[in-house]
């Protein structure tokens, strides 16, 4: 039967060496990840003809060995099989297996629905683990609401509030790599609740308070010297500051009268030019900038502890509600650790915390991934060698111990 369909179908074995050429073009076509060059496939894919005509040539024309046609078909049919099944599972019906997801990640979610920032920010990995454990090294007394700036292996720990509760203008030097702290300079003016950031290899104290807010800017070099560079527009205390393309930005702060909204840049100290206004004005906050942004973390708020999370971007002046903590908190530190922004201690009704929270900058989100060795609120913060520090800060009253936060 089979030799009498191949007689009176004239392209059936024409059709069984396409189907059977098939099996190896189905290997190297779109549907496997690896694909041959286009004049490869041409050549793989040239069937060799065969005809009632061919056999009749006898020996050496066609085919010198040609099987039955049921016999061939069965072949093309099996190997097709057999390509298909090495080529995995079909991709989504109107996608292209490149681009179907293996599976969908809260980042790309995000993404899709237009939640992420106007600038792009470094997205952290959920599968970083971190460990934060209680230092070796110790201060010489309890300090909180200090500011700290880091200037190579050593971080200067700048004014902040005594054990008694009185303001120091001392700074101290933490030297990493031996874990020695010395008294190594005073402030021009003591402050405590200021903002800190470094530009051009020296640090820059902003308001803060002694007695009640102030204004006075202070220019500290690595050494601890100490002058007063400038003063802001008007007085502020319990504020943040951090150096952005070039710019110091101050953000959040106030006055005990309610926070101050308006976000200042400066290059110098001196001259200050309002770059965006804070939808919910917070003082407290915690703050971390990643990728030209500036995420600002919860606050105190006229009404208490607040659970928003805010964005400013100070090229565009857009500012932004990107998300919610889990429930309202101030006096809390941010570090950006491995790419991950980090969110730990704080206040919230007056309570000190033990949580690290990792913000998702794509969702918003915050997922708790540990605890600190202690509660603890009002710390000065520094990340250096890829390792944060939570210097000092307040459990019931101020402390003398370093909490260090780092990829395990």
């Amino acid at each position: 039967m089979g030799q009498r369909m191949a007689r009176t179908i004239p392209g059936f074995a024409n059709l069984r060496n396409h189907l059977y050429s098939f099996t190896t073009i189905c290997r190297l076509a779109r549907y496997c990840p690896a694909r041959p060059a286009v004049g490869q496939v041409h050549a793989m894919y040239r069937p060799r003809m065969t005809s009632p005509r061919s056999r009749s040539r006898g020996p050496g024309s066609g085919l010198r060995s040609r099987p039955g046609p049921w016999v061939g078909l069965l072949v093309a049919l099996l190997g097709m099989a057999l390509a298909l099944e090495a080529c995995g599972p079909a991709s989504q019906p109107g996608l292209p297996a490149a681009v179907v997801p293996a599976a969908a990640s809260p980042t790309a979610t995000a993404a899709s629905v237009g939640r992420a920032p106007s600038a792009t920010p470094i997205a952290s990995s959920a599968a970083l683990l971190f460990r934060a454990a209680r230092s070796d090294i110790q201060l010489p007394s309890a300090r909180s609401r200090a500011v700290a700036f880091v200037f190579g292996s050593a971080i200067l720990l700048c004014g902040g509030l005594t054990s008694t509760g009185t303001t120091t203008g001392s700074i101290l030097r933490i030297d990493l790599r031996s874990g020695r702290v010395s008294n190594e300079a005073t402030l021009a003016v003591p402050v405590h609740d200021a903002g800190g950031a470094v530009m051009g290899g020296s640090g820059f104290v902003f308001g803060g308070g002694s007695v009640g807010p102030g204004s006075v800017v202070q220019r500290v070099g690595p050494t601890g010297a100490s002058i007063a560079a400038g003063q802001l527009p008007a007085v502020r205390a319990d504020l943040a500051a951090v150096s952005v393309a070039g710019e110091l930005v101050v953000i959040g702060g106030g006055t005990p009268a309610g926070p101050d909204a308006r976000v200042l840049a400066t290059t110098d100290g001196r001259h200050f030019r309002i770059v965006a206004k804070l939808l919910v004005g917070v003082r407290y906050p915690a703050v971390a900038v990643v990728g030209g942004l500036v995420y600002v973390i919860g606050g105190s708020t006229q009404s208490g502890d607040t659970r928003v999370i805010q964005v400013v971007d100070p090229r565009t002046g857009v500012a932004r509600i990107v998300g919610h903590l889990a429930h309202g908190l101030s006096h809390a530190s941010a570090l950006v650790v491995g790419g991950a922004v980090l969110i730990a201690g704080g206040r919230t009704g007056g309570r000190a915390q033990d949580a690290l929270w990792q913000l998702d900058l794509a969702s918003g989100t915050v997922t708790r991934i540990g605890r600190l060795p202690y509660p603890v609120s009002d710390a000065a913060t520094a990340v250096a060698g890829g390792i944060g520090y939570l210097i000092g800060g307040e459990e019931l009253g101020p402390v003398a111990s370093i909490i260090t936060v780092s990829i395990r």
